[in-house]
């Protein structure tokens, strides 16, 4: 499948699935991420999960986080719509957040940190396949970011499903994976 058909079938596919498969994809992939090694990591950049697209639920991960690794700051994203960009601010007590007009929730301002400065970043994505090329939501915000990355930095996805076997149209700007976390196991690329 190419990246248009991907998109389309698991937006579809993840509409589909019930709250309690939901639930229970949730807590498998939580169980997974509490595997990962967080020896060294600062900075760790999460999303937060949009309203009504089924998407992994990443404060479960976050609320793990801060009870078992507490020096680890978390970092959430806000997005320019107009120049497709994102700035980074560390989400902690004091950080307000909103709802913007994707339903995205994300910090209104804060304590800014460079894409330079993160070591592990929670990748959004709809689907992924064998080789850590993913399918996101198609406006390349994610992509831009990662490319300003420091090399060396764990890019992670996260899926509900397992992985395609190729995704047909990818290209030179597209960005891969270092692993995906699914509810049965850790992909690595």
């Amino acid at each position: 499948m190419n990246k248009a058909e991907t998109r389309t079938h698991f937006l579809n596919v993840r509409k589909s699935l019930s709250e309690r498969q939901i639930e229970e994809a949730n807590l498998a992939i939580l169980a997974q991420f509490k595997t990962l090694n967080f020896l060294g990591i600062k900075y760790l950049h999460l999303f937060l999960p949009i309203a009504g697209k089924n998407e992994v639920n990443t404060l479960l991960l976050a609320d793990w986080l801060r009870e078992h690794q507490p020096a680890i700051r978390l970092v959430l994203s806000k997005s320019d719509t107009k120049k497709h960009t994102l700035q980074h601010f560390i989400w902690d007590e004091h950080t307000a957040l909103r709802t913007n007009q994707r339903g995205i929730t994300e910090p209104t301002g804060g304590i800014e940190v460079e894409e330079k400065e993160l070591d592990f970043i929670l990748v959004p994505l709809l689907a992924y396949d064998l080789h850590g090329n993913r399918v996101g939501y198609g406006k390349g915000f994610y992509d831009r970011f990662l490319t300003n990355c420091r090399t060396g930095v764990q890019k992670v996805g996260l899926s509900y499903f397992e992985p395609l076997d190729f995704i047909e149209d990818t290209d030179s700007f597209d960005v891969m994976l270092n692993a995906c976390i699914n509810p049965e196991k850790i992909w690595r690329f």
